[in-house]
């Protein structure tokens, strides 16, 4: 059975299998190995600018590492950054994050114009898709049913085949209480991205509300939280449950099956970056950079003072399971999954000309021992973790 990503920078949606592999030290930090900073020649500036990255990248591991830039370019990058295997212009400036086909070995990217596009990994386009609304939300699948769900702006919701593209169905969602009252940034939502529950349920945080459907877009349920979400849910697979951190600092713990409310713990600070899931542990961070870990039955398992992942980013997962991410400061941090003990903190200081170290955006990292995350400035990293057999 396909595996079912559980949080909304999975490693399944974003890492497909490749070359590679061998064992690592990925407790210990790693280090920059390749870097390329994204520019565009302005005519009418008459001058050179840097291309912002805001979307987290897709890797094949071993082989590269696709992506995607603010200047609508998608680029299939060798692993160390080095040299560019083939390169696409897309329509517009793309913000969600790209989302891998493991089955066909296809990336999908989705643009702010509403462009929904797959390419195979020789930069042939598959198929394209438009949406009426910008999508910045990063869409999931849904394995068993072979869908791509797709949030997009002024409350809507998609899904679309994952190997063709045909539209399966388009739908309204929820909308803030703000937009009846000239709110102006309403139209702005969702901004959380949709998550995959078991049995093929697509989950989707919206307004005030989190609502779930069926592959064929019928609404499960629908439950009311009375307070904004912008951090995007989390499935607890095991437990069958749902993890959702709305802007009043609480972690609400739903059956995934029903939407009923079975636990909440309160974190003490607003939440708008996204939780991850690893094993039996559930870690969300807050504003004020704290993280809390939690067991499916919303027991703390251990907190931490840093490492919260900054606003609007999500944790991920490493491949030895401990969590990292890109914190305030603009470096990545990792904590120990067991009991949230610092591990390391990256380094990006590399002796540069107008070079700001600061990143901006989610980690991706592959079990061939390559991590890489970029910035808004335009600066694309690509970090090695030290193998194990270098001692």
């Amino acid at each position: 059975m396909p595996s079912i990503p559980a949080f909304r920078h999975d490693p399944v949606k974003s890492v497909l299998g490749g070359h590679g592999g061998g064992a690592f030290h990925w407790d210990r930090e790693p280090a920059v190995c390749g870097y390329r900073r994204l520019t565009h020649d302005s005519a009418h500036l008459d001058r050179t600018v840097p291309v912002p990255v805001s979307s987290s990248p897709a890797v094949v591991s071993g082989v590269g590492v696709v992506v995607a830039s603010d200047d609508g370019r998608l680029r299939f990058f060798d692993p160390s950054l080095a040299r560019v295997y083939w390169e696409r212009r897309l329509d517009r400036s793309v913000y969600a994050s790209l989302v891998v086909d493991p089955e066909r070995r296809h990336v999908v990217v989705a643009t702010t114009s509403g462009l929904i596009a797959c390419f195979d990994l020789r930069g042939r386009m598959v198929w394209s898709t438009r949406a009426e609304f910008p999508v910045f939300a990063t869409p999931t699948v849904l394995p068993e049913s072979d869908l791509l769900v797709v949030a997009t702006f002024h409350s809507r919701c998609l899904g679309l085949a994952l190997g063709t593209g045909e539209v399966v169905f388009d739908r309204e969602l929820p909308r803030p209480w703000a937009a009846s009252h000239g709110g102006v940034a309403a139209y702005r939502d969702p901004y959380a991205s949709p998550v995959a529950a078991a049995h093929d349920i697509a989950v989707i945080c919206c307004a005030e509300h989190v609502v779930a459907l069926a592959p064929d877009g019928t609404e499960l349920w629908t439950q009311e939280i009375g307070h904004a979400i912008k951090a995007s849910p989390a499935a607890l697979h095991g437990a069958g449950r749902l993890a959702v951190c709305p802007v009043d600092g609480r972690c609400l713990l739903l059956d995934a099956k029903t939407g009923h409310l079975e636990q909440e713990v309160f974190l003490g600070d607003k939440v708008t970056g996204s939780p991850a899931v690893s094993g039996d542990v559930l870690a969300v961070g807050t504003r004020r950079g704290t993280v809390t870990a939690l067991a499916p039955s919303g027991e703390v398992l251990w907190t931490s003072p840093r490492g919260a992942p900054r606003s609007y980013t999500s944790f991920t997962v490493l491949p030895d399971g401990n969590f990292a991410a890109t914190a305030e400061r603009g470096d990545i941090v990792c904590l120990a999954r067991d009991d949230g003990r610092f591990l390391w903190e990256s380094s990006q200081v590399l002796g540069l000309p107008d070079h700001e170290p600061a990143m901006d955006i989610t980690p991706v990292a592959s079990a061939a021992g390559s991590m890489y995350a970029a910035s808004y400035r335009g600066d694309l990293y690509q970090f090695l973790f030290q193998p194990c057999d270098e001692e």
